[in-house]
C-alpha cells in the first residue's frame, strides 16, 4: 500500500496540514506529468489463456446418429 493510498484511507476529520499538502502535492505532479503528455502508467494484468478455459466450458462434439424409418 503507498503513502497516498494510507492517505486517502484516514478520515479527513483526522487528517493533519501536513497529510493534506502530501495529498496536494500528489496530485499536482500527477497533473504536471499529464500536461508534459506522460502516459500513466498502467500496472501489468494477469494474461489469462482462454482456449484453455473454452476447452472446459465447452465438451467435446459428439457425432448425431442418425435413424432411418421404414415406411
Amino acid at each position: 500500500m503507498s503513502e497516498l493510498d494510507e492517505l486517502m484511507s484516514r478520515d479527513p476529520i483526522n487528517l493533519s496540514s501536513l497529510d493534506i499538502d502530501a495529498i496536494i502535492a500528489y496530485h499536482r505532479k500527477a497533473r504536471a506529468r499529464r500536461a508534459s503528455g506522460e502516459k500513466p502508467i498502467k500496472l501489468a494484468q494477469p494474461t489469462v489463456d482462454i482456449s484453455s478455459i473454452s476447452s472446459k466450458l465447452i465438451s467435446s462434439v459428439k457425432p448425431t446418429v442418425k435413424i432411418e424409418r421404414k415406411i
